[in-house]
């Protein structure tokens, strides 16, 4: 079939299709609708966050249209007066809603939440929130943090990359074309191409390998971008020359769409080669272009909800996300579609997103594209106006930010006092002697504000996933008699740290720290990646070698999902690797892990102020506290009282229950991690049982 544009009834060259083009105007309705449903209920429309994949390829086309259009007509492209028209299409919303939900937050936000809140503020007025986000989707601190009301401006922020580098690379080939005399669309199109498939493997291959980082990653992403532009470029190659082609390409890119909407979930690996079904549905509904069929989907693009979606897109996008994640810190219950008071709400929210979108799309959006002291200057003239806004809106974070890191000062100078004084019934103090200091009153430490920072700078001990060593962290005496100790496990493992490191010098231990992200000592394994073999090949070579360590103590998160088989493999590869240590006269202790926090638990925290957490609010049932299986407690048990147990146990959880603030102190700082504070209130607890468990030091 030869493919030509049709001279009537067609739509425009693929290469000049105005902004405002009905089927355009249907993909962004498409896109933010399915991305809004997905939002408020992932099991209506489990595959709606395909929306931003629609929303990646309309981009990539349009905008390459636009630069090859000019590359075409004048031979150059005009960087800065691009730039300047983005700016004013995209900022001034994207600054009014960052501005709203930074005092949204700042009003309603539970402290606790503010670092990750404002940081990711910042992130997005500067357009990186997607690799904060890549970043912290791998990052031990990170685990079970909160969604915040700006996380959805990880796409908005692959777009602005996008903006900012395919500029230079069109310009880039403008300057190819003149000294080599190449047609200028053919060079786009093989630099595109060049892009577009790099990406695409990058996706593939990421996607498999890691996807939670590469979900966010802009080279994941690129190439959905490169198959809009490639479409722009090919321009009437592709405009199909029969009506009934157009309509069928259109309609068929619209089940291909309504397909990855459905049939797509959270569980699909994604992007990687998932993503090629809506970008290809995309693809299509843009080369059906417009077409005078009645079964065409021009009819739906056509009609007013669609216009009128499609119109406001931009900004419904922008403000759904707050309103979703503000609404249960205002109303004091999660918002949930399977009763009709959570429906009631979602319909309200969905009513205000479209209010609100309307009146920046009325009052912001348009008014600053089109203002003439902006869009008939210079282009300077609008970028320093961008930067000065951008500047003032990041006042509010950036002062939410500085209010926590003061926070954080005062508590380490305070813990280090209450510490060194050793204050009575303080922290662990309180559970053993089962005392109240009044002095502390309603003192919580530390405080709600900075309680997911309190780790005590010991994550800079621990290996990464995919690190083939430890960072090599040794605290405590350098006396050559002293008890040479060994910590080694995770995240639980790690947060230990500051308990034992205070005790260090007074009891003559030297304590080396093995941990990391998974990859808990045992023997290797075959499904071991590279890194985790080296590493733990790395402990069994250092837990017996020359100089054996005096104490190895053990302990760690156990997997949350294993099989009765699995755990008996643990199990066997755990005492594989004891066993020669033991065997050595090496005394190995197993900590019990702490309990962890039920998410109901957690999420009275959130609510809570610190008088009623240290009166005992949101306690927890010990019998929701641990987990059915504990890798270390099991493995122990194998060794017929070779290994000892430590449990402190009846430190965190007393008469059936489990309270999140002990002697004045909060006890944890995410589901199952505790904070460096109650750790240094447990250090001498912890290590006075150590040593009668082992009767060295």
């Amino acid at each position: 079939m030869r493919l030509v544009q049709e001279r009537t009834g067609a739509s425009p060259l693929l290469g000049a299709v105005p902004r405002t083009q009905p089927d355009i105007q249907l993909l962004r309705a498409i896109a933010v609708l399915s991305v809004v449903v997905f939002h408020l209920s992932s099991t209506l429309l489990p595959g709606g966050y395909v929306g931003v994949d629609v929303f990646f390829v309309v981009s990539g086309y349009l905008i390459t249209s636009h630069l090859a259009r000019q590359a075409d007509a004048t031979g150059r492209v005009d960087l800065q007066a691009f730039w300047a028209r983005r700016i004013r299409r995209l900022l001034p919303a994207a600054l009014l809603v960052l501005a709203v939900t930074a005092v949204l937050i700042w009003r309603l936000a539970p402290p606790s939440a503010w670092t990750q809140f404002f940081t990711e503020t910042v992130a997005s007025a500067t357009s990186w929130e997607n690799w904060f986000l890549a970043g912290s989707s791998v990052d031990y601190l990170a685990q079970g943090s909160a969604a915040s009301p700006v996380q959805h401006f990880w796409s908005l922020s692959v777009e602005e990359q996008f903006y900012l580098g395919w500029p230079l690379v069109v310009v880039l080939c403008v300057w190819l074309t003149r000294r080599r005399a190449l047609d200028l669309r053919r060079t786009l199109g093989v630099a595109l191409g060049i892009i577009g498939a790099t990406s695409l493997l990058c996706s593939i291959l990421y996607t498999a390998a890691d996807p939670a980082p590469a979900y966010f990653a802009t080279p994941t992403r690129a190439w959905e971008f490169a198959a809009g532009g490639l479409l722009a470029l090919l321009g009437p190659v592709v405009v199909v020359h029969r009506t009934r082609w157009r309509t069928a390409s259109g309609v068929l890119g619209v089940v291909l769409l309504a397909v990855a909407l459905v049939a797509f979930t959270e569980r699909t690996a994604f992007p990687g080669i998932a993503a090629a079904l809506p970008v290809l549905g995309t693809l299509l509904v843009i080369v059906g272009g417009s077409s005078t069929h009645r079964w065409s989907v021009t009819t739906l693009a056509r009609t007013r909800a669609s216009l009128l979606l499609g119109d406001l897109s931009y900004s419904l996008y922008l403000w759904h996300w707050p309103l979703i994640v503000v609404a249960p810190w205002v109303l004091g219950v999660p918002l949930a579609l399977d009763d009709p008071l959570g429906r009631a709400i979602a319909a309200a929210l969905l009513v205000v997103a479209v209010v609100l979108a309307a009146l920046t799309k009325r009052f912001v959006e348009d008014p600053v594209r089109r203002a003439p002291v902006l869009a008939h200057a210079r282009p300077a003239r609008t970028v320093l106006s961008a930067g000065a806004a951008t500047a003032l809106v990041l006042c509010i974070p950036t002062a939410g930010l500085l209010t926590v890191a003061a926070e954080e000062r005062t508590l380490a100078s305070t813990v280090d006092a209450y510490v060194a004084d050793g204050e009575p019934c303080f922290g662990a103090d309180a559970a053993v002697s089962g005392c109240t200091n009044p002095a502390l009153a309603d003192e919580l430490l530390p405080p709600l504000s900075v309680r997911t920072e309190d780790t005590g700078d010991t994550f800079r001990c621990s290996a990464a996933a995919d690190a083939p060593d430890f960072p090599g962290c040794t605290f405590g005496s350098d006396r050559p008699d002293a008890t040479r100790v060994a910590l080694s496990g995770n995240s639980h493992a790690t947060m230990l740290i500051p308990g034992l490191v205070d005790q260090l010098e007074a009891r003559n231990w030297r304590l080396d720290v093995y941990v990391g992200k998974g990859c808990e000592w045992r023997a290797p394994g075959p499904d071991d990646s590279a890194a985790c073999d080296a590493r733990r090949t790395l402990m069994q070579e250092a837990f017996t070698g020359g100089r054996p360590y005096d104490i190895i103590l053990v302990t760690s998160k156990s997997p949350d999902e294993t099989s009765v088989a699995e755990q008996a493999a643990i199990r066997g590869a755990t005492l594989a690797a004891w066993t020669p240590v033991l065997e050595q006269g090496t005394s190995i202790v197993v900590l019990r892990d702490n309990p962890r926090v039920p998410t109901e638990a957690a999420a009275c925290v959130d609510r809570a102020s610190a008088a009623e957490l240290i009166a005992g609010a949101c306690a927890f049932p010990v019998a929701e506290a641990y987990p059915t299986f504990d890798l270390n407690t099991a493995t122990a048990a194998m060794t017929d009282g070779a290994v000892p147990v430590v449990d402190l146990g009846e430190l965190y959880c007393a008469a059936g229950t489990c309270p999140l603030a002990v002697g004045n102190v909060l006890v944890y700082r995410d589901l199952h991690h505790i904070t460096a504070t109650w750790s240094r209130t447990l250090g001498p607890f912890l290590v006075d049982r150590i040593r009668a468990a082992t009767a060295r030091g």
